[in-house]
């Protein structure tokens, strides 16, 4: 299924406070904005979710890239990722 788990779906609501902004970056990445330190946990979450949109995640301290297969793809990542993290 294209949905995250019920495992995935309490991981990404309790990393969401430390996600500080989402961004698109051109059709393809997205780039996540985090508290200093949390960009890993929150990348793992992201690949975790599962969902088919997503090709690959790269973190570093505070900032996440998100690969997505297209631009409809990044479209409902970040439609996705503002369902977990709010609207920054």
């Amino acid at each position: 299924s294209d949905e995250a788990s019920p495992e995935a779906n309490r991981d990404l609501e309790l990393v969401a406070e430390f996600v500080r902004a989402v961004h698109t970056a051109g059709p393809n990445v997205t780039v996540v904005k985090t508290v200093e330190g949390a960009a890993g946990k929150i990348g793992l979450s992201v690949d975790r979710a599962g969902w088919s949109e997503v090709v690959g995640t790269i973190a570093g301290d505070d900032t996440i890239f998100v690969a997505t297969r297209s631009a409809a793809g990044q479209r409902r990542l970040v439609a996705r990722l503002k369902t977990y993290f709010g609207s920054s």
